[in-house]
């Protein structure tokens, strides 16, 4: 059985299919190669999940709007600009098992399928309005930093920066394209402590972290869904289950390992 209503399932499996259209037509092959490989084979797609179960938690009738749909691709596309990446700055090869686009197609083309996806991004969010254009602009420039301290070996710094800005656009792009700027920063907050315990929970795996350090960030989530839950009352049911079950999943080490959140 899903944790989130069947609504959000079928807004997700839009997403899913504006992922397998991307870039069908780009020339050369191997440009398109690089650029569909992770669209092709998307992962958990949590950063589209929470932004469409926020959204829904929001107002019952938001996965129907368009701009919604497009937000929750634009961020999906975002996070595969940071994989490509983070793959040639890393030097992985392999992810989940699957070889990588710069092991297929070389370092050179995954840094332009890179660019490529950047753009996508922002001619979608024009669509959107200047408001989410520079907000946006603000997440890229966070996570630039986030992986300039990851390669310092400032992990710890580097947490709030590299996965947090792209949950928490998840919760605040809602806000904005709905109206409900009264929650923004409660939205803010929230998706940065999520951000920073799903990094926590990929890099310090092993324990590396104190457990005080988890320990503060739970609290500090769990505080937040008790004031968005305050303010939107019964409907906010669906998110709060989704975190709650992030939240169980990071504690009990499963958290970026999962290969669903769904179920």
């Amino acid at each position: 059985m899903s944790i989130v209503p069947q609504e959000v399932l079928l807004a997700l499996e839009q997403i899913r299919t504006h992922l397998r259209d991307l870039g069908a037509d780009i020339e050369p092959q191997s440009l398109r190669s690089a650029v569909r490989h992770y669209a092709e084979t998307p992962g958990k797609l949590l950063r589209p999940l929470l932004l469409l179960t926020f959204s829904y938690s929001i107002d019952r009738r938001s996965l129907i709007d368009p701009k919604i749909l497009q937000a929750a691709t634009i961020v999906e596309l975002l996070h595969i600009v940071s994989l490509l990446q983070d793959d040639v700055m890393d030097k992985h090869d392999e992810r989940r098992g699957i070889k990588t686009p710069r092991a297929l197609y070389g370092d050179g083309r995954s840094i332009l399928a890179s660019d490529w996806l950047i753009a996508e991004s922002i001619k979608r969010a024009v669509r959107l309005g200047p408001e989410i254009v520079e907000y946006l602009a603000d997440v890229a420039q966070r996570l630039s930093v986030g992986q300039a301290l990851d390669l310092d070996g400032e992990q710890v710094r580097a947490a709030e920066f590299k996965t947090a800005p792209l949950i928490e656009a998840s919760l605040v792009l809602p806000t904005l394209l709905l109206g409900r700027r009264d929650i923004i920063e409660a939205a803010k907050k929230l998706g940065r402590s999520l951000g920073v315990l799903y990094q926590y929970s990929d890099d310090f795996s092993d324990e590396k972290v104190e457990r005080g350090d988890v320990t503060a960030v739970v609290t500090e989530i769990k505080s937040l869904l008790g004031r968005l839950r305050n303010t939107l009352g019964e409907t906010f049911a669906p998110f709060e289950k989704l975190v709650k079950t992030l939240v169980e999943k990071a504690l009990e080490g499963s958290l970026t390992v999962a290969r669903s959140f769904i179920t």
